[in-house]
């Protein structure tokens, strides 16, 4: 019997099953690439599909649970993988959180402070900088609760020259003692506070009060810079008068409203809500340096400012509720007896009107406005204070009337 005779491959056969993905053709052992015609064509073909970024057909999704957004998007053109969508989707989401959290961003900075030397101090001139070296540029000062005023100051100063080495001095405890007064900061962490300022490239610890001439030799010192305000002292009305003198004093301009003395004055004109703040957060009274009768009076004060907001935030309920109280205390005294005839009828009384007696005087001219703001008022009043007794236990009254009413050296404080 004669063998079959093998079928040939055709071209359709080898299109169909090539199309997709080109197959490498066969190597004998000679490692040469036997000549495949074919083959060829098909990689041919795929190379220019590949160059113009076109599917020769709809690709589909890799995951079964794809939408159908994702295959026309496909066949439109658009082979942007997962992670240049996801760049898309939070380019978009920061698009929509540009106003902040509370609306509030793009507020919150402050415009760029000029640069210092731009004006000479009043009568003197400044000396023009040396070429082909670092200016050196001196700043001194106390620096308690360095603070932005701080900061911009010695922005000023670094940015005066494209090429400026900055150093600053810091005054020590002793002198400032002497000087000013009590700092809230001790020297070392006035010091530190000013290394971590990105504008200072060195720092000179308990400097001079008055800058010399020897000491601006010493440490090479091109100009001082500060603002043209005649600082005093015991040596002088300005001590930065001979500075002026010799063209070495850069102008800076000073932040309105950002100075250590202004900080302070805050915190002393709202003494009250700051230590009543410290009290809430933990703070012993004997730490805080406040006496028992002055922690019971911010605790009372405490509790009538929470016994104020309970009467705002129930006022509109109050008065309903008092409304069918009073209507359940004044009923009628015979409830079963017969209806009244028409002419008899008298119209009701409202609650409001039993209360005309809680009514301030009225002024000519406003009418009947005065009078309902008064009841209403006492309605709230009456209504908090009601809630307020409501919630209260007795046992919790009296824990309260005991606290606040307790002696000294009572509770161990």
């Amino acid at each position: 019997m004669p063998p079959k005779r093998k079928r040939s491959t055709t071209v359709s056969s080898v299109k169909n099953s090539a199309m997709d993905v080109a197959q490498p053709s066969s190597r004998d052992a000679s490692g040469e690439d036997a000549e495949d015609p074919v083959l060829q064509e098909v990689a041919s073909k795929k190379e220019r599909q590949t160059e113009t970024h076109v599917p020769s057909k709809r690709t589909r999704s890799a995951k079964s649970g794809t939408g159908a957004s994702d295959e026309n998007e496909v066949e439109n053109g658009d082979i942007s993988g997962p992670t240049e969508r996801a760049t898309k989707k939070s380019r978009r989401t920061s698009e929509l959180e540009d106003g902040g959290e509370n609306g509030e961003a793009g507020t919150m900075r402050m415009p760029t402070p000029p640069k210092a030397g731009l004006v000479d101090p009043v009568g003197y001139k400044t000396n023009p900088p040396p070429q082909g070296r670092p200016v050196r540029v001196y700043a001194d000062g106390v620096f308690d609760l360095f603070h932005i005023g701080h900061m911009r100051q010695l922005q000023q100063a670094k940015t005066a020259f494209p090429d400026t080495h900055l150093i600053v001095g810091v005054t020590g405890d002793k002198e400032t003692h002497r000087r000013k007064g009590l700092t809230v900061l001790s020297a070392k962490e006035r010091a530190e506070s000013v290394r971590h300022c990105k504008w200072v490239d060195e720092v000179i610890e308990d400097c001079p009060w008055v800058v010399t001439l020897e000491f601006l030799k010493k440490h090479s010192i091109d100009y001082v810079a500060h603002d043209d305000i005649p600082y005093g002292a015991d040596e002088g009305d300005d001590i930065y008068a001979p500075i002026k003198k010799l063209g070495m004093f850069l102008v800076t301009q000073r932040t309105e409203g950002l100075s250590t003395t202004g900080i302070i004055t805050k915190i002393v004109r709202d003494y009250d809500q700051y230590i009543d703040r410290q009290l809430k957060r933990g703070t012993s009274r004997k730490e805080l340096n406040v006496s028992w009768l002055k922690k019971n009076e911010l605790d009372f004060k405490r509790n009538m400012a929470e016994l104020r907001d309970s009467i705002k935030a129930n006022w509109a309920t109050t008065g309903q509720e008092l409304s069918k109280d009073f209507r359940q205390f004044w009923q009628s005294s015979r409830p079963a007896s017969p209806a009244r005839t028409p002419t008899q009828e008298r119209p009701e009384a409202s609650p409001l009107s039993r209360l005309s007696h809680l009514d301030i005087p009225r002024v000519p001219g406003q009418g009947r406005e005065s009078s309902e703001f008064a009841a209403g008022y006492n309605l709230g009043l009456i209504g908090g204070v009601r809630a307020w007794v409501r919630v209260i236990n007795a046992h919790d009254f009296q824990s309260r009337i005991l606290t606040f009413f307790r002696w000294p050296g009572a509770d161990g404080t």
